[in-house]
């Protein structure tokens, strides 16, 4: 069983809102994929990173996982390592879990204004996610999860 985490990143929140819902109608298929935790987060002008509140517990589990949060530390800056903390990880399993090239074009990518779905899942179905993610004109980027 692989788990990855998968980060989307959309121009605006209607298109990330229906890529969400494609990949929960995914989960719902019974093919094994899970997700097991995950948010949205918006950059706003100013560049803070928001997390969007419909998207974490109700959506997604009830708990933003600790890679989850550890990444929204790391592509926010000084006040995203806040809110990351804040959800419940360490600055310490970020630094370890993620490869800064990753975040590093996480980061770029994610613009003023732009919306960024982050989810942590077993048997993603690679195929089937990045072609939702491209027909909503996102990027995806996803990386191994291993402990």
């Amino acid at each position: 069983m692989t788990q990855k985490l998968v980060v989307a990143t959309f121009d605006n929140l209607d298109v990330a809102q229906r890529a969400a819902r494609d990949f929960k109608n995914f989960e719902k298929d019974g093919d094994g994929f899970k997700i097991e935790s995950g948010a949205m987060v918006q950059k706003s002008a100013d560049g803070k990173l928001t997390v969007l509140s419909q998207y974490t517990e109700s959506y997604w589990g009830t708990v933003i996982g600790a890679v989850t949060g550890g990444l929204i530390g790391l592509i926010g800056g000084p006040l995203g390592a806040l809110a990351g903390v804040t959800i419940g990880a360490g600055a310490g399993i970020a630094e370890h879990v993620f490869d800064s090239k990753l975040t590093k074009s996480i980061s770029e990518e994610l613009k003023p204004g732009s919306v960024a779905l982050i989810i942590e899942a077993k048997e993603p179905p690679e195929y089937e996610i990045e072609n939702v993610v491209l027909g909503y004109g996102g990027k995806v980027f996803t990386q191994p999860l291993s402990w």
